[in-house]
C-alpha cells in the first residue's frame, strides 16, 4: 500500500507538468488525449509562447515505462523549459535538450527520449519542425480529406543518444479545414488480446471523417480502445490535435 501511495504521487507530479489549459490561439482549434499505462509514464507534450503570436508544440515519448520513464519525462521537461532565449527555432531547442540528456541523464544506460517540435505560425497556417526519431504527424486535409505524413527533410535520432546529433528542420503549410494530428507510439501499437499491433490504417480511417479536433482525438481513441478490447494499454498513449479554421 505504501509503494501503490509513492507510484500514486509520482503520477500526480508527473502530470502537474503537462499544460493545465490548452492555449487559446487565433483561428486553430487544439485538443489533447492522454493516458499513463501505469500510475506514471514517458510521455510529454507543451506549448510555448512566443512574443510574435507563435506557439511551439512539443510531444515526446521517453523509451521504457512505469517510474524511470516518468523522472526522465520531468528532466526533458525542465531542460526544454531552461532552455537559454526563446523556444526556437526548433533544432536549436532539440540540440539543447540532446546535449543536455546525453551528458548527464541519459549517456550509457540505454534510455533515449524521441520527440517531435514544431514552431507554428497561426496568420500564415504553417509550422516549422524538427525530429527526433518520433513518428511523423499526419495531416488530414480539409478540401480533399486525404492524409498526409508530415515529414520533408526533418529527421534525426531520439534525444539522449548521440551529443553531436544533428536536426534539420522542415515545413507544413495548412489551409482552412486542415486537421494535424501528432500522437506518441502507443496508439499506433497498441495490441488486441492476440498481440496484434493496430498500425496506421486504422488511425488514418479514423481521422479522415472528422472535422474538429475533439472529434478527432475522441475518434482516435474509440478505435484504439476498440482494437486492443479488454486489453490495458502496454504503453502511454497521448494525442495532440489542431485544426485550423
Amino acid at each position: 500500500e505504501q509503494v501503490d501511495r509513492e507510484l500514486k504521487v509520482v503520477g500526480d507530479i508527473q502530470r502537474s507538468l503537462l499544460p493545465r489549459e490548452l492555449p487559446k490561439i487565433q483561428g486553430v482549434e487544439l485538443a489533447t488525449f492522454y493516458q499513463t499505462s501505469q500510475r506514471a509514464g514517458g510521455d510529454y507534450y507543451d506549448f510555448f509562447p512566443m512574443d510574435d503570436g507563435k506557439w511551439g508544440i512539443l510531444i515526446a515519448d521517453v523509451s521504457g515505462h512505469g517510474t524511470p520513464a516518468a523522472v526522465v519525462m520531468a528532466v526533458t521537461h525542465s531542460i526544454a523549459h531552461t532552455h537559454h532565449g526563446p523556444p526556437a527555432p526548433p533544432s536549436a531547442l532539440m540540440t539543447f535538450v540532446n546535449r543536455h540528456l546525453t551528458a548527464r541523464y541519459t549517456n550509457g544506460n540505454g534510455t533515449f527520449v524521441t520527440a517531435f517540435y514544431g514552431i507554428l505560425d497561426p496568420e500564415r497556417r504553417e509550422m516549422i519542425f524538427a525530429c527526433a526519431g518520433h513518428p511523423m504527424p499526419r495531416v488530414r486535409r480539409g478540401k480533399s480529406g486525404i492524409i498526409e505524413i508530415a515529414c520533408g527533410d526533418a529527421g534525426g535520432l531520439p534525444l539522449g543518444i548521440d551529443p553531436d546529433e544533428r536536426y534539420d528542420e522542415s515545413r507544413i503549410r495548412f489551409e482552412a479545414g486542415d486537421l494535424l494530428v501528432l500522437y506518441t507510439d502507443g496508439i499506433t501499437e497498441a495490441r488486441d488480446a492476440a498481440g496484434n499491433m493496430m498500425g496506421l490504417e486504422p488511425l488514418d480511417a479514423a481521422l479522415r471523417p472528422c472535422q474538429t479536433a475533439e472529434r478527432a482525438v475522441e475518434r482516435i481513441c474509440e478505435v484504439t480502445r476498440a482494437f486492443a478490447g479488454a486489453r490495458k494499454p502496454d504503453d502511454d498513449q497521448t494525442l495532440v490535435a489542431a485544426r485550423f479554421s
